[in-house]
């Protein structure tokens, strides 16, 4: 009797746990999205008493580029140019921020892979890298269109996670300073969030601050670290 009682148990859990997986929302299909970001760069500096033209190490790290183990740019300890009375030969603090906004499509295999396409528009604002050395830029807006693909798990309590492919990130310039430029980015942290019960809404966005490099076809090499959010609505095709 008590065999039996344990096996229709062992049973009605099975049947139970196959029930739920199959009624826990999915994903699949495409869906547009609208998102804002904002980004603490720290792209290191070329020091020179006059603006450079031009990039002296394209495709390499500048000088002091990049974070510290507590996540604060390498050049928080360089006094700035900007202040009154500067000692001579200053750098500066370059590290600055970006924003942008982003629209686009992202497709859902249902197998665990996607595609993303989208326009990104940004801003720079003040204070910007400069007056002098490498590099230096007034405050300015811009726009480009961005693809990635991307890999993704369903966790079946209503999350999700998504993770960019390494390297497959591409940008194009459309407007701006860098028109005409495109951009790479190595690894964008994955975006971890929740689906809604009808599987037909999806919101997310990073969940741990996580360095990534922009390599720029002008040989810019810039680290930095964002934080992104994202709101996805099922297309009807």
């Amino acid at each position: 009797m008590k065999r039996a009682l344990a096996y229709s148990v062992s049973a009605f859990a099975l049947t139970w746990a196959a029930s739920a997986l199959a009624d826990s929302p999915q994903i699949k299909g495409s869906f547009a999205f609208t998102g804002e970001a904002s980004c603490l760069v720290s792209p290191g500096h070329a020091d020179a008493t006059t603006p450079l033209l031009q990039n002296p190490t394209p495709g390499a790290l500048l000088p002091g580029a990049g974070f510290n183990d507590k996540l604060q740019p390498n050049d928080i300890a360089n006094p700035s140019p900007n202040q009154p009375n500067p000692p001579p030969g200053a750098v500066g603090q370059v590290s600055f921020t970006r924003s942008f906004s982003v629209i686009g499509v992202r497709t859902f295999d249902g197998n665990g892979n996607g595609h993303v396409s989208g326009t990104a528009l940004g801003i720079d604002g003040r204070p910007t890298p400069g007056p002098t050395g490498w590099p230096h830029f007034p405050p300015s807006a811009g726009s480009g269109e961005f693809s990635f693909d991307f890999t993704y798990t369903v966790d079946g309590d209503g999350g999700f996670t998504a993770t960019m492919t390494p390297d497959s990130y591409h940008e194009t310039f459309t407007s701006g300073p860098r028109t005409g430029q495109t951009v790479t980015v190595d690894a964008i942290p994955p975006i971890t969030g929740a689906i809604s019960g009808d599987g037909k809404t999806l919101s997310a966005a990073h969940a741990d601050p996580v360095v990534e490099t922009r390599t720029f076809s002008n040989g810019d090499v810039w680290p930095e670290i964002c934080h992104r959010s994202r709101i996805f609505i099922q297309l009807q095709n």
